[in-house]
């Protein structure tokens, strides 16, 4: 696709988001949880979270406010990329409990106004897929086609430089097949072939299996893979590393290209067809969110949702990428403000991929001693920006980011990259529950899957439960408010833009309805005027005043005025 067609594209994208009809959908502007079930309660003593501790917990989540929660890959996986490598769909990996459990917790948490999204990877699946092991076996088999084979290049290597987003090749030789397979991931994760319609019948019927369970959506995996040019073209190279749309570190070999021809390729649109068509079988109104990563997310997002044929929402990595400063950040708050729908658009400041967002966007607060209100003021600002929110696990805690050893590593992409990128573990490492307890209230058992960094237990539910000043008492009250102020769900924000460096200070406004919100993430106070005066406090934490037109904020405060 040339640069012009690209272009025409996003256009299209762009000027069509007004387009877009504005029924009262539950998903608009909604508050979702993301459960790393790995980490976050076992109940079996295995070492390991799953499905009835989440079951367990529905509780304390409800009591948060969310609207929804959002589950990690739970299937039958080898466990290489801890659970994003299935070996079947429509199974559960045995430690994190059985389909019984899982129906269970569906309908547990519809009792509790609660909805429920499953992770689906549609992309890929682990070597030890049955259909992987068939497909390799030969070239004239059933499923031959179900993956994405080439021949050798004339001078016997891969047929083109593609590069994994780990690092390395994206080529694997076969053996058996005497033929090279695409994996976009880790070597054990060999890329499907959703150009194959009996592929993506196959991938439809899985959702179906369980919306039939009753599960109300879909976080859909790296939607920038569903798709492949196929000419196999080789990448261009890129002019620096400098992709701050990539994670992986400085120094990850994927940030050597354009990754014009392996990422975003308009020949994966009919995909997403395909799959909202499965969606919209169903009622009540069943939902799809897609993982956009690895490319210009913000510039890209709209053309994934401008229809009635997409996806519903998308979320992307630029908030966590994207913003080495608070000039940077202020500034691609405000690209995404103007291209993104409302409601059709999440802010994620953290998750499952990313470092804990205290850790990593206020390490001069977190130097000096100030990590919760830092972590209160960027809940704030996650949870006012226009768009629906995704808080990862533990956010709510305020934890950051625990400093680990090489020998603690268990990601696969940290290894490969190590010590320029120091991986994901840190951010996936289990809740604290309880701060006596032995493994802070995680696991009674003596060899968790990963330890439970001693700083957690200072930050446990138990403890915050007790301290009316905690983070977790401000998360309560941050939704329970936001919950009834109807236009921070769908409303856009229009940035003000003469602010002091590091205030953020933004309007939402529809229908002759607005609210401003203005947070000072700076060390010391920040002076703002506003537009308009007679302005009256709405939910606030930390200190101010306010004189007419003008607004000072304490360091790390926040107020919402109207």
């Amino acid at each position: 696709m040339s640069t012009t067609e690209r272009d025409a594209e996003l256009i299209y994208a762009i000027t069509h988001q007004g387009e877009v009809p504005e029924p009262p959908e539950w998903w608009r502007g909604a508050v979702y949880y993301e459960v790393y079930v790995h980490s976050f309660k076992d109940t079996t003593g295995s070492g390991m979270g799953d499905i009835p501790g989440v079951t367990q917990k529905l509780d304390y989540l409800r009591d948060l406010g969310i609207d929804g929660i959002w589950l990690s890959p739970f299937y039958a996986s080898p466990q290489t990329d801890n659970g994003y490598d299935v070996s079947d769909f429509r199974a559960v990996h045995p430690p994190f409990g059985t389909l019984g459990d899982v129906q269970e917790l569906i309908d547990a948490a519809h009792a509790r106004g609660l909805k429920i999204m499953f992770d689906q990877i549609l992309g890929h699946t682990s070597e030890e897929h049955p259909w992987f092991e068939e497909s390799r076996s030969s070239r004239d088999n059933p499923k031959a086609d179900w993956y994405v084979w080439a021949d050798p290049a004339p001078d016997g290597g891969p047929p083109n430089n593609w590069i994994s987003s780990f690092g390395g090749r994206a080529w694997r030789w076969e053996p058996r097949r005497a033929q090279f397979v695409y994996r976009p991931f880790l070597e054990s994760q060999p890329a499907l072939n959703l150009f194959n319609p009996d592929v993506l019948d196959e991938m439809c019927d899985n959702l179906r299996f369980w919306l039939d369970m009753g599960v109300d959506g879909f976080r859909i995996d790296a939607i920038q893979c569903l798709g492949f040019d196929r000419e196999l073209r080789s990448n261009p190279p890129a002019r620096s590393r400098e992709n701050p749309s990539v994670g992986g570190g400085a120094n990850n070999p994927f940030k050597q290209q354009i990754h014009l021809f392996d990422r975003d390729v308009p020949e994966a649109i009919p995909i997403l067809h395909r799959i909202r068509a499965v969606a919209d079988e169903y009622t009540p109104q069943r939902v799809l969110i897609g993982e956009l990563a690895d490319v210009d997310s913000s510039r890209l997002a709209p053309k994934y949702t401008v229809d009635q044929d997409r996806l519903h929402a998308v979320y992307d990595f630029d908030l966590i990428n994207r913003a080495d400063t608070m000039e940077e950040w202020t500034g691609m708050i405000d690209i995404r403000s103007r291209l993104l729908v409302p409601g059709l658009s999440m802010n994620v400041f953290t998750n499952h991929d990313s470092e804990r967002s205290v850790s990593a966007l206020m390490p001069k607060a977190c130097e000096a001693g100030r990590e919760r209100d830092a972590a209160k003021l960027l809940l704030f600002l996650q949870c006012t920006l226009a768009g629906g929110t995704i808080l990862f696990q533990g956010e709510e805690l305020g934890l950051e980011q625990p400093e680990l050893d090489f020998d603690e590593i268990k990601d696969p992409w940290a290894k490969a990259l190590w010590p320029d990128f120091t991986g994901r573990d840190g951010v996936r490492c289990p809740l604290p529950w309880e701060s006596g307890a032995k493994n802070c209230g995680f696991s009674e058992s003596d060899a968790p899957w990963h330890e439970v960094p001693e700083a957690y237990c200072e930050k446990s539910v138990d403890i915050q439960e007790a301290d009316p000043d905690s983070v977790l008492h401000f998360v309560r009250r941050l939704l329970r408010w936001r919950r009834d102020v109807p236009i921070l769900r769908t409303a856009p924000e229009t940035i003000l833009t003469d602010t002091p460096l590091e205030a953020i200070v933004f309007e939402r406004e529809k229908g002759g309805t607005s609210i401003f919100c203005a947070a000072n993430f700076g060390l010391d106070s920040a002076e703002v005027t506003l537009p308009r005066s007679c302005l009256k406090p709405q939910f606030a934490n930390g200190d101010f005043t306010l004189d007419k037109d003008r607004l000072t904020l304490a360091p790390l405060s926040c107020v919402a005025l109207a």
